[in-house]
């Protein structure tokens, strides 16, 4: 008897007992659509973090931070001035380093142009600020570090800026601003460059507001900042470097050489150590307890499959029952073992697959469906209206959740199987 009729026998079988057949997949449909589910939520939770974090910074950024073996230690790390940043620039910059980042915030402020003004939110920088922000320089230039050796007083701003605080003028290129701090400090600014601010990241920790009203971010030279902050010259310092790398520059050897780098120029060569992380790695670090949880949580939902697997087990027995005549007749009439036991081992694995794919459908629904959920509630939020919900199936899952049912019909259905084919036939055609 040839596969193709065993199973359109066990096909036969399926649609004759129709309510039998969906009450014994059940078990099955209910295990794999959970393990779809929970897989789909975690795979479009790992996309949705990558995706707002894109769309937000730039990924190929790197922090450098001194630390002390002693966690105990109360001396303070070394820290990074200008002097170290610029020198680290100049050494690296031939060998994928695009940007180096000394910081200090002076905070927000509002600017007022007559009738017009825009709210903005003042950082000083050493240089890639629109870089590091993941901004498109739409005109001009970005802040460089010779803006704060030369303590030029210049600014790159918004695109928003421009429109609403300069009242929308063509080339904002060279135009002097004056901008009052909290403190009551006038900063008087020349606009260097204009940077494109996206919705996204125009919303970024705010409130639903409408543009002209929206926070942007001012950037200017850091030690003009400083300056203004009367931060004395020994404290202009960052416990921080951060840094970008170019495009297309190799990560690993990059790191490589910026710890031997470090390392080799401190002074106490047992105090502490240099400590590089990108933001990749961090991401990476999120994926990685991600999947790990949605694993361990899929594992526990996948123990229903043994539920589904025992009943799909108790049915083919009471299947062998009823057929036990029918059993009797085909081994008269010359059907081997073999013939009877995958005459029922295909029914068996045929229960399981057809519960697996409607588990799977249901799987993508029900992920879908709390997607769609989590976007609109997202969607309101005042605060979290940024971030991009994406639905990712993943494939691997559904191959592997499918291939499972179909071994869970294999391993439950082999035993009633053998115990068919083991009827002797006179026992089977005296059955009543």
């Amino acid at each position: 008897m040839s596969f193709s009729e065993n199973l359109r026998l066990a096909w036969s079988c399926v649609k004759a007992n129709k309510m039998r057949s969906m009450l014994t997949m059940l078990g099955i449909i209910i295990g794999i659509s959970s393990v779809i589910t929970i897989s789909t939520i975690g795979s479009s939770l790992r996309q949705t973090i990558s995706n707002s974090f894109s769309d937000l910074m730039s990924t190929n950024q790197y922090a450098v931070q001194w630390l002390t073996y002693d966690m105990e230690e109360t001396a303070e790390t070394p820290t990074f001035d200008m002097d170290q940043a610029y020198e680290f620039k100049e050494t690296f910059k031939e060998s994928g380093v695009a940007g180096v980042v000394v910081d200090f915030s002076l905070g927000s402020a509002t600017y007022t142009n007559g009738d017009s003004k825009s709210n903005i939110y003042i950082e000083g920088i050493s240089e890639a600020g629109c870089m590091m922000s993941n901004y498109d320089i739409l005109m001009g230039r970005d802040i460089e570090f010779q803006d704060s050796f030369e303590n030029r007083k210049v600014c790159v701003v918004s695109d928003l800026f421009v429109k609403y605080g300069l009242n929308g003028i063509d080339n904002p290129i060279g135009e002097r601003i004056e901008i009052e701090l909290e403190s009551g400090e006038v900063m008087q600014l020349y606009i260097i460059g204009v940077y494109k601010m996206e919705e996204k990241q125009a919303s970024l920790g705010q409130q639903k507001v409408k543009d002209k009203d929206k926070e942007t971010s001012i950037f200017i030279p850091v030690e003009y900042a400083w300056d203004v902050a009367e931060i004395s010259e020994s404290e202009r310092t960052n416990p921080y470097l951060l840094f970008l790398s170019s495009q297309g520059a190799d990560g690993d050897v990059l790191k490589e050489n910026t710890q031997k780098y470090f390392q080799s120029r401190k002074e106490e060569k047992n105090s502490y150590f240099v400590n590089i992380q990108s933001l990749e790695e961090q991401l990476g670090i999120i994926s990685k307890v991600l999947n790990v949880v949605t694993v361990a949580v899929s594992v526990i939902a996948a123990i229903s499959l043994l539920v589904g697997g025992i009943g799909v087990m108790n049915i083919m027995l009471v299947s062998v029952v009823e057929r036990t005549k029918e059993i009797g007749i085909r081994k008269a009439l010359g059907a081997k073992n073999k013939v009877i036991e995958a005459q029922f081992l295909v029914e068996s694995v045929l229960i399981c697959a057809i519960g697996g794919v409607i588990g799977i459908l249901l799987g993508f629904a029900s992920g879908g469906l709390i997607a769609f959920i989590v976007k609109q509630v997202l969607a309101n939020s005042e605060t979290l209206n940024i971030l991009s919900v994406s639905v990712s199936p993943p494939l691997g899952a559904i191959i592997v959740s499918f291939l499972f049912s179909s071994f869970v019909g294999i391993v439950f259905g082999l035993y009633p199987a053998r115990r068919a084919a083991r009827l002797s036939p006179i026992d089977a055609l005296r059955y009543e």
